[in-house]
């Protein structure tokens, strides 16, 4: 098995952890990066299963796989979707700047 398949499956199993996969979303949406966001929701999905990601959001597999594709422009509407179907919520809070 090569680096790269061993990372993956390393990724695939730290994201059956509710705790792991939060944290991994919360980066990438902390760093404002939506690219970055699509890699993670991409590898979320593949890692839970596409299929049943589709099924739970009323969203095809194949508009899943486009939607998350270095070319895909997902909706925000798609992006809550996808992120109700694995039991998680967006919620937003004021930034905390430091005084000075």
């Amino acid at each position: 098995m090569n680096t790269k398949n061993k990372f993956k499956d390393s990724l695939n199993k730290q994201l059956q952890n509710n705790e792991f996969l939060c944290e991994y979303i919360n980066n990438a949406i902390e760093e404002n990066d939506l690219e970055y966001l699509k890699i993670a929701l991409g590898d979320i999905t593949r890692a839970l299963g596409v299929a049943d990601i589709a099924s739970k959001t009323d969203i095809s597999r194949q508009s899943i796989y486009q939607m998350l594709s270095e070319e895909g422009n997902p909706s925000v509407k798609s992006l809550f979707q996808i992120l109700k179907s694995l039991g998680l919520t967006v919620r937003i809070e004021p930034e905390h700047r430091k005084a000075g």
